[in-house]
């Protein structure tokens, strides 16, 4: 029998010995697999010869040149991580509550993540989607479902990071306008990778990837002169490492995103240095402990490298990267939730060991539904107990001279690098318009599941030691007739607009697309004119001769030509 054999078969069933007494057997505890998860070969022992380099060019200190080591010097000892959650569900005035109830609980930033519907930049009274409306996640139509969250916090003063979508930095941005707040110390973040319409399973419906990576630039460039406290999390390759590569690929494919970008905006009068510093890495931070820590350490390294080097830059905060990190939500099953305790507890020890600056960590009920309260607090508690019973902020690179990881560093930097040069030398938006990367991703996930469907990959509850029988786990529940209200408070107040200054706007944003205009200018005004996010959405695809609609349901409600909204469709 293999060692794999041995992990699937240890717990075995009970037997009957003398008297009639059941006798349970010892479980065995043998390793079922010598590689790392993204298949790295490891050898039983490591030593000084398995690594290269000075410490100065492989490593330096903690907050110096190539910041293998951390970000800044006495790392948590002077600057601690961002502790972070989820919150999102139901109507703006539930996630409010939410947050309330997140806050009291000890959580510092709040990230909130959007239903299904507004992410992908659609109306929640679309007629093929209206009963998706806030069941993962927090509904935002329109620039007055801002004035419920934000309801009693100052957006230059408490940091909110969102969950993507092209959609929600215009918003804020026009939020701000019209409240008056200064746009040079709008505080927060989000996710302007768009790419990851393409890449997380949307195909080309929502944007094509040419759309995609031009909304991306032009966020970029108008946050960088306008919102410099704004954070952009960027690359976000999160998504995709979710949907199956390695972390070698994760880097490849963000340093490829992160170059491309460095160049097209050079075209627009922006160094390196006046952008690097207002991007933050959103991550994952999986199971495999250390090739994680690995990743972090390897990544900041090739970053340093690649905007001074490749790039030219001078600033060190261009070349020190801020990564921010979510727990795997991929990771975590069904089977025994309560176990994804462990497996978050553990990634989160990973992030903070590889020294990332800011961390959500995944709630164990999430392959489930959306978190209960009680689980998200517990979440925010295993980073509390990690920061102050572990000693987790104790000292810079905790594992910085061990012989493997010192290796499995220079392992993947060697490893992402050349995928890196095969990204780059077909072009980033190539490779996502002919399908090579989702290929990439294909690959990856059919081997994974084989291994998983023969025990050479072992998750527990999964394939190996899974109980006859468990209880129903506790699910999250919500009233959801406040979301039909919303959703006929929505209708009524597209119905209240002043429909010619709305054309007039959306004029405009076509106009910017269709010009070569930076988008965001006429997006926030817009906003600002009443425009929902499925409008805004649809009038970007058509401006880019794509459909309105990607369900096909709805046509567009602007008659541009005669300067008309058509009030039937």
């Amino acid at each position: 029998m293999s060692s794999n054999d041995d992990a699937k078969d240890a717990v075995t069933d009970a037997v009957t010995g003398p008297g009639g007494k059941t006798i349970i057997p010892p479980v065995s505890l043998k390793l079922s697999r010598t590689t790392t998860w993204s298949d790295i070969e490891t050898k039983p022992v490591y030593k000084p010869e398995d690594t290269t380099g000075t410490y100065e060019e492989k490593l330096g200190n903690p907050g110096e040149y190539p910041f293998t080591r951390g970000s800044f010097p006495q790392m948590y000892r002077s600057r601690m991580w961002t502790l972070r959650n989820i919150v999102g569900y139901g109507t703006a005035a539930d996630t409010r509550e939410g947050i309330e109830m997140a806050r009291r609980a000890g959580q510092a930033g709040f990230n909130v993540v959007l239903d299904t519907v507004s992410g992908i930049g659609v109306d929640p009274d679309h007629p093929a989607l209206e009963a998706e409306v806030g069941l993962d996640g927090c509904s935002i139509g329109h620039l007055d479902d801002l004035d419920v969250l934000f309801d009693g916090i100052d957006p230059t003063e408490t940091d909110v990071a969102w969950h993507a979508t092209h959609n929600i930095y215009p918003l804020m941005v026009a939020f701000a306008k019209q409240k008056g707040y200064d746009l040079a110390k709008l505080q927060g973040s989000h996710m302007p990778d768009y790419l990851k319409y393409n890449l997380d399973g949307g195909g080309e419906k929502f944007m094509s990837p040419e759309l995609s990576h031009r909304m991306a630039i032009d966020t970029v460039e108008y946050a960088v002169r306008n919102t410099p406290k704004w954070a952009l999390g960027y690359p976000q390759v999160y998504n995709i490492r979710e949907r199956g590569i390695t972390p070698a690929t994760e880097i490849a494919l963000g340093l490829a995103i992160a170059a491309t970008t460095f160049q097209d905006l050079a075209e627009r009068g922006l160094s390196v240095d006046e952008i690097a510093p207002s991007m933050a890495w959103v991550s994952t931070s999986d199971i495999d402990f250390f090739e994680e820590v690995a990743k972090f350490r390897a990544l900041r390294r090739m970053w340093a490298r690649m905007v001074k080097e490749r790039f030219g830059g001078t600033n060190p905060r261009a070349m020190r990267l801020r990564i921010a990190v979510h727990t795997s939500g991929r990771s975590l099953v069904y089977q025994q939730p309560l176990n994804n305790l462990t497996r978050t507890a553990i990634e989160t020890l990973a992030a903070l060991a590889g020294g990332v600056q800011s961390v959500e960590t995944c709630t164990y009920d999430e392959p489930v539904s959306i978190p209960t309260h009680e689980a998200r607090e517990l979440s925010i508690r295993q980073q509390l107990i990690l920061a102050h019973e572990v000693g987790a902020a104790r000292t810079a690179d905790p594992l910085g001279g061990s012989y493997y990881v010192e290796w499995l560093t220079d392992k993947l930097e060697e490893d992402a690098l050349a995928i890196q040069v095969k990204l780059e030398e077909k072009g980033i938006v190539k490779s996502v318009e002919d399908g090579s990367f989702e290929a990439l991703m294909d690959e990856y996930n059919l081997k994974r599941q084989e291994e998983i469907d023969n025990g050479e990959r072992i998750l527990i509850g999964v394939n190996a030691f899974v109980p006859e029988s468990e209880p129903e786990p506790q699910r999250f529940t919500f009233d959801g007739a406040p979301v039909k209200d919303y959703v006929q408070e929505f209708r009524a107040k597209k119905a209240r607009r002043d429909l010619p200054r709305l054309v007039a706007r959306m004029r405009d944003v076509f106009d910017s697309v269709r010009d070569g205009r930076n988008t965001q200018p006429a997006m926030v005004e817009a906003f600002l004119a009443g425009a929902t996010v499925g409008e805004m959405s649809g009038v970007l695809r058509q401006a880019s001769g794509m459909q309105y609609d990607p369900y096909l349901v709805l046509e567009s409600p602007f008659d541009f030509e005669r300067a008309r909204y058509l009030e039937h469709v």
